[in-house]
């Protein structure tokens, strides 16, 4: 029976964490033992419950913390992580453990693991590459290392593939691209939508810095400005550091613009919303974009993305640069149509629904991780 490990940076089941969750339900239906690490630094959101019910897992909880922005900061996390190492280096040793599963490019202590176990490494890449660090010579050389001490590094897109090597300047020849699972969510009519008055834009995610929320805030004030039956919804988390975001809201109020925390009830956000808008600087496979096109959502996202691989410009979705405001302004004075928007959200919805019936994810993992 293999037994693989499984290595989490958070324990939500958003993101990286929630494709992980399904990786591991993936492994365990072959019969393969599991067991699943995660940060006791920080309080489970959901991640223990997506994960009870499956036969033969543990969850293991350690102290340990992802990579630093740097490498000064990365060396202090490999000092503070070095109990935990130790207590996994025990572990596999005595649970027989087969294969390594970190389920991000900062979940470096599945890597330090391997490299010092020899035990098999599958490196889940999720992140840009430059979402977390400055890529200084030192950081570049210390991920080169752990790379060459993983078997397969697992990217999400071709265009993450190029960029993670163009960043390291190494080829990556053991990278296999997967494709992240789509979530099946609830869906309502269009018409349910397209009976109201006014037109609702949304974003939902993370309010932080690459997802570029001040180019959103600033062109829908343009748009509202000529089309005052626009309503503008944020949904998302907000970090303290990132609280300079709001700030340049506060020239809006209620209802034109409508800010609401973090759901899990994603699906009420969607049926609420006829436009979705991505704006971020940079992304990998964002699964935000198959959740609205499943609701019948007309999605506007950012052209810095592996989207482009799987969805039609101009016909499922609408892409533009997040570094030239007039295309996101003319693409959304475009969607002021209801025709044209719906015609856009339609196709979209029958390529998600394609897409999510001819889902190889399960497959993939099953082949990469417990074959």
């Amino acid at each position: 029976m293999r037994h693989i490990l499984f290595i989490s940076h958070a324990r939500g089941i958003h993101g990286a964490e929630a494709v992980m969750v399904r990786a591991a339900k993936a492994c365990a239906a072959t019969g393969a033992k599991v067991t699943v690490v995660v940060p006791s630094l920080v309080e489970d959101a959901g991640m223990e419950q997506a994960l009870s019910g499956i036969e033969r897992l543990q969850v293991l909880a350690l102290p340990y913390r992802a990579a630093g922005g740097s490498m000064i900061r990365t060396r202090l996390v490999q000092w503070y992580n070095r109990f935990a190492l130790n207590q996994l280096k025990r572990f596999v040793a005595r649970e027989q453990v087969d294969t390594i599963y970190s389920n991000t490019s900062i979940t470096i202590l599945g890597a330090e693991l391997a490299r010092q176990t020899g035990i098999r490494h599958v490196w889940h890449f999720h992140e840009p590459v430059d979402e977390r660090f400055g890529w200084d010579s030192s950081m570049k050389n210390y991920y080169r290392s752990l790379v060459n001490a993983t078997e397969t590094i697992v990217c999400i897109s071709k265009q993450q593939l190029a960029e993670w090597q163009q960043t390291l300047e190494m080829p990556l020849k053991q990278a296999q691209i997967v494709y992240n699972p789509i979530k099946a969510i609830s869906v309502v009519s269009a018409a349910r939508r397209t009976s109201r008055n006014e037109v609702r834009i949304g974003f939902i995610g993370h309010f932080e810095e690459r997802k570029n929320l001040p180019l959103l805030v600033q062109t829908f004030v343009k748009v509202h400005n000529q089309m005052p039956n626009t309503r503008l919804c944020l949904c998302g988390a907000v970090d303290r550091k990132d609280e300079a975001y709001i700030a340049q809201m506060t020239d809006l109020r209620e209802p034109v613009l409508t800010v609401l925390p973090q759901t899990h009830e994603v699906e009420k956000f969607y049926n609420n919303i006829d436009i979705l808008v991505l704006p971020s600087w940079r992304e990998t496979m964002p699964l935000v974009v198959f959740e609205a096109m499943q609701a019948g959502v007309c999605v506007l996202q950012t052209n810095r993305s592996g989207m482009s691989e799987l969805l039609e410009g101009g016909k499922e979705t609408l892409f533009f640069s997040p570094d030239k405001p007039e295309e996101l302004e003319q693409l959304l004075m475009n969607c002021m149509d209801a025709d044209y928007r719906q015609s856009i959200a339609q196709a979209g919805q029958k390529k998600v629904k394609e897409l999510l019936k001819n889902s190889s994810f399960d497959k993939q993992i099953q082949t990469l991780l417990c074959e």
